[in-house]
C-alpha cells in the first residue's frame, strides 16, 4: 500500500483486528485496506484493492453525494455517518451503514458494517422515493442549517436542476430574491421555528419565477434526535391567475364605482347609508366637504335634500320590498339648483331585506335643455306674434297719405299690442339737441312729456334714443334697473313699472329721420331676432318717409327753386372742371337698383378721356365711361357713390340743373313749397361747406295733366324698366348715329344685354301705350 508508513503499529493492529471492514483513503486512491473490508466488497486480498480508486466502491448514483455532501461534511465537522449504497467487484449494490472521520488534510478512515439490518434502510429508502415522487407537489427535508437533505422529483422537474445541482446548491437559491425575508426558513432557527406558511416564487434554471405556496414544519429524528423541517411547495399559478383576474375584476368593479357619472348608495335594512361614491356626496348636498362623511349611518330620508323634496317617504317602500322611481329637483352641494333622476332596487339575504341599492342620474343638463327649449318655443311665438305685427304695420305705412299719418299709425299698431306697453316717435328739433315728439300711443301716464333726450355726446343723450339717432342703428335697454346708461330716466320708467326699451332708427339711405321708443314691462323683451325684425321696420318707416317727400314734389302745384353756386373741391364736377379748365353740364341722372348714381355730363373744352382720367382719382367715383368723344367735346357717364345726390333727393327735392366751368359750379334744385328748406339748405353745406344759396323763389306750375301722366307711367313700369329708359336716353342710345351701344348700357347696369332688351321694349311699349290713352282724351 502506498504510503502505509503513515499509519502507526497501533493503527494498523486495530484494522487487522477489526471484525469491522475499515479502510483508509487518501485522495483518490486507498492507504490501508483490511480483510473484512476486502471480503466485503468480494475481493480475495485487500492487496487486490492498491489500484482501485476508492469511490468505485460506491454506487453510481452516490460518488457526487460523496463529492458534494459527505467529504465536505467530514472536513468541516471531523466526521459523518448514514447509509450509503456500496458497489461490490461483480457491479452489484448494496446497502451500508458508513462512519467516516478525517485523518489529516485529505485522509479519512471508513468504516463499514454489513450487519443483517443493512437490507432494511435500502428497502425503505426506496420506498420513501417512490412514495415521495409520486406527490404532485415538490416535497423536501432541511436540516438543522438549512441545507437540503431530501427532495422529490418534482423538484428537479419544476427546476430543471439535476439532483447533484441540487445537492450543491443553496435552497434560498431556488426561491426569487426578493422575497428571501419571507423565507420560512430565514425566520429563525430551524428548531425555533412552528409550522409556517408563506407564497414565494421558485426561480427555475431558465430564471422563469412560478409562484407556490410552501407549508413547512419541524420534526425530530428519533434515531439521531436531529432537528429537520419538511415542507412542501404548490404550484399556484393558475390561483395566482385567477386571483389577479378576480382583483382587477374587483378593482375595475371599485374604480368603476368611484368615478362612476352618477350617484351609488348602499342602505342597510333600516335604510341608512353605508357606502356613497363621490359622485353621491356632491348629490346629497350637504353644506361642506368636511360634513360629508356625516352621511354615513344617516338614515336618508333625513337628508335635507331629501326632506326639501317632499318625497322622503316614496324610499319606505323598498322596506316593503317595491323598487322605486324618483325624479326630483334639489339644490347640490355648491348650492346650484340641480334636478335628479333614479332608482332604487331592494336587496336579499337568506330571504331576508338586506338593504337597498340607489343609483340617482344628475339631468340638469337634460332638464336645462328641456327648458331652453321650451323658452325658445315661447319666443319663436312671441317672435311670430311680433313678426306678424310689425307685417301689419309695414302693410299699414303706404296706406297712410302723410308722414304724421305713417308715425301716428306706428306708434297706435304697436301700443294696441299686449306685447309692448306703450311707443313714442321723435325726431332732433331744428335749431337744437333735443329730441321732440311727434307721435305716441299707448299708456305712457306722462312718460314722454316727463323725460328729455337729446343727440348729444353726453346725459341726456347717452340713452338708447341717442344713440340710435347719432348711430343709425338700433339701441335697447335689456334691464333699465341694472343699466348704467338710462340712469336719468330710471325712476320715471319702474314708476311706470316699465323694465326694457329699444331704440329704431328711421333710415333710408344715409338720412335718419327719426327714431321709434317701444317700451315693454318685461326684462329681456327684445331678442336679437326681435331687434331684427324692428331694424327692418325702421327702414321701411324711412322708406315710406322718403317715398311721401318726394310724392309731395312730384304733386306740388308749387314748389321752391333754390340755386346754389359750389366751389368745393370735394365736388368731383367742380375739381374736374377747375384742373382741365373746361365747361361740364348734367344733362340727366339715374338712381340705380342698388342705390347708387349715374350721372351724364356733356364735356366742353376737354378731351372727354381727359376728364374720365381726373374722375377716377375721386374716391366717391365708382367708374367713368366715355360715350362720345369728339376731340374737346363729348359726352360721359359717372358711376357715382358718394353723397353728392343722396342729401337732395332724400329730402324730397331734385336737382333740376348743374353747370361747372373752370372750378365754379351752378346748381339748381326744386323742392316742395312744404319742405323744410333750411335743413336742406343746412345739409347740402355740412357735406360742402363752400357751397353758398344765391337764389330762392317759389313759383306754381300746371302740373295737373303732366302729373297724371307721371303717376300712369309710374304704376306701369317697373323700377328696371324705368331705370333701362332713363339710361338708354341719357346714353344717347336713341341718337343717330348711337352714342351707346345696348351692351355698354347693360354693361352699366350689370345686367346681361339680352336682358336689356327686355326691360327696355317693355318700357317703350307702357310710354307708347301711355301717350296712345291720354291723346284719346
Amino acid at each position: 500500500m502506498t504510503n502505509a508508513a503513515e499509519i502507526t503499529l497501533d493503527g494498523a493492529q486495530v484494522m487487522a483486528a477489526s471484525m469491522d471492514a475499515m479502510a483508509v483513503i487518501d485522495g483518490e486512491q486507498y492507504v490501508s485496506v483490511n480483510q473484512p473490508y476486502a471480503d466485503l466488497y468480494g475481493f480475495a486480498r485487500p492487496e487486490d484493492l492498491d489500484s482501485e480508486p476508492w469511490d468505485r466502491r460506491l454506487a453510481e448514483s452516490e460518488r457526487s453525494r460523496f463529492e458534494l455532501e459527505v467529504l465536505p461534511t467530514c472536513r468541516a465537522d471531523g466526521q459523518w455517518r448514514g447509509w450509503v449504497a456500496g458497489r461490490r467487484r461483480d457491479g452489484s449494490t448494496f446497502p451500508q451503514e458508513l462512519s467516516i472521520a478525517r485523518l489529516a488534510d485529505d485522509q479519512f478512515i471508513c468504516i463499514v458494517r454489513a450487519t443483517a439490518d443493512a437490507e432494511r434502510p435500502e428497502r425503505r429508502n426506496r420506498l420513501v422515493d417512490r412514495v415521495l415522487d409520486a406527490f404532485d407537489d415538490i416535497v423536501y427535508v432541511l436540516d438543522e442549517d438549512g441545507s437540503l437533505v431530501l427532495w422529490n422529483a418534482k423538484l428537479r422537474e419544476v427546476t430543471g436542476y439535476t439532483d447533484a445541482e441540487i445537492a450543491a446548491a443553496d435552497p434560498t437559491e431556488f426561491v426569487a430574491t426578493d422575497q428571501h425575508d419571507y423565507l420560512p426558513c430565514l425566520a429563525g432557527a430551524v428548531d425555533e421555528l412552528g409550522d409556517r406558511q408563506a407564497d414565494l416564487d421558485i426561480v427555475t434554471g431558465d430564471g422563469e419565477r412560478i409562484p407556490h405556496e410552501f407549508r413547512e414544519t419541524a420534526f425530530e429524528d428519533p434515531r439521531t434526535g436531529d432537528i429537520h423541517r419538511c415542507g412542501i411547495a404548490r404550484d399556484i399559478t393558475d390561483r395566482t391567475e385567477r386571483e389577479r383576474e378576480l382583483g382587477a375584476a374587483r378593482q375595475f368593479n371599485q374604480e368603476l364605482v368611484e368615478n362612476a357619472p352618477f350617484g351609488m348608495f348602499r342602505l342597510d335594512d333600516d335604510l341608512r347609508i353605508t357606502y356613497e361614491n363621490p359622485r353621491a356626496e356632491e348629490i346629497i348636498g350637504l353644506p361642506t366637504d368636511e360634513e360629508s362623511s356625516a352621511a354615513i349611518g344617516v338614515d336618508i330620508r333625513e337628508l335635507p335634500s331629501i326632506v326639501e323634496t317632499g318625497e322622503a317617504e316614496l324610499f319606505s317602500r323598498l322596506q316593503e320590498g317595491e323598487t322605486i322611481e324618483f325624479e326630483f329637483p334639489f339644490e347640490s352641494i355648491y348650492g346650484a339648483e340641480a334636478y335628479f333622476t333614479g332608482r332604487g332596487v331592494p336587496l336579499y339575504r337568506d330571504g331576508e331585506f338586506d338593504g337597498a341599492l340607489l343609483m340617482a342620474n344628475d339631468i340638469s343638463e337634460r332638464r336645462r335643455h328641456e327648458r331652453e327649449l321650451e323658452r325658445q318655443r315661447d319666443e319663436l311665438t312671441t317672435l311670430d306674434r311680433i313678426n306678424e305685427l310689425l307685417l301689419e304695420v309695414t302693410r299699414d305705412l303706404f296706406e297712410s297719405p302723410t308722414r304724421t299719418e305713417i308715425e301716428q299709425v306706428v306708434c297706435d299698431r304697436l301700443a294696441a299690442s299686449e306685447l309692448y306697453q306703450f311707443a313714442w316717435i321723435g325726431e332732433p328739433e331744428r335749431r337744437g339737441k333735443r329730441i321732440v315728439p311727434r307721435a305716441s300711443a299707448g299708456i305712457d301716464d306722462g312718460y314722454v312729456e316727463a323725460i328729455t333726450v337729446t343727440t348729444a355726446e353726453e346725459d341726456p343723450g347717452q340713452g338708447p334714443g341717442g344713440r340710435a339717432l347719432r348711430t343709425g342703428r338700433i339701441q335697447v335697454s335689456q334691464d333699465i334697473r341694472s343699466d348704467p346708461s338710462f340712469e336719468p330716466w330710471r325712476e320715471e320708467a319702474l314708476d311706470r313699472d316699465v323694465k326694457s326699451v329699444a331704440a329704431v332708427p328711421l333710415v333710408h339711405g344715409d338720412t335718419t329721420y327719426g327714431v321709434l321708443a317701444v317700451y315693454a314691462t318685461r326684462p329681456l323683451a327684445f331678442s336679437q331676432r326681435e331687434q331684427a325684425g324692428f331694424e327692418t321696420l325702421g327702414k321701411a318707416v324711412g322708406f315710406a318717409i322718403n317715398a311721401i317727400e318726394n310724392r309731395r314734389l312730384l304733386f306740388a302745384d308749387s314748389v321752391v327753386e333754390l340755386k346754389f353756386e359750389v366751389t368745393d373741391s370735394e365736388l368731383v364736377f367742380v375739381r374736374a372742371s377747375d384742373r382741365l379748365d373746361c365747361e361740364l353740364t348734367i344733362t340727366g341722372y339715374v338712381e340705380s337698383a342698388s342705390g347708387g348714381w349715374s350721372v351724364y355730363l356733356s364735356v366742353d373744352g376737354a378731351t372727354p378721356a381727359g376728364v374720365r382720367d381726373v374722375a377716377t382719382e375721386d374716391p366717391d367715383v365708382d367708374r367713368v365711361r366715355v360715350i362720345a368723344d369728339e376731340g374737346d367735346s363729348g359726352l360721359v357717364e359717372f358711376v357715382l357713390k358718394g353723397p353728392a345726390l343722396n342729401e337732395i333727393t332724400e329730402k324730397g327735392a331734385i336737382l333740376t340743373s348743374g353747370h361747372a366751368d373752370a372750378g365754379r359750379g351752378r346748381f339748381s334744385v326744386e323742392a316742395p313749397r312744404s319742405a323744410d328748406v333750411r335743413r336742406l339748405t343746412d345739409r347740402i353745406q355740412a357735406v360742402y361747406p363752400d357751397s353758398t344759396l344765391i337764389a330762392q323763389r317759389e313759383f306754381d306750375r300746371p302740373v295737373q295733366k303732366a302729373l297724371e301722366m307721371r303717376q300712369s307711367i309710374d304704376d306701369r313700369l317697373t323700377e328696371r324698366q324705368q331705370e333701362a329708359f332713363e339710361r338708354a336716353y341719357h346714353a344717347g342710345y336713341f341718337d343717330w348715329p348711337r352714342r351707346s351701344t345696348a351692351g355698354d348700357i347693360a354693361e352699366s347696369m350689370d345686367l346681361a344685354e339680352t336682358t336689356f332688351h327686355y326691360h327696355l321694349r317693355n318700357a317703350l311699349h307702357t310710354l307708347s301705350s301711355t301717350l296712345v290713352d291720354f291723346e284719346k282724351r
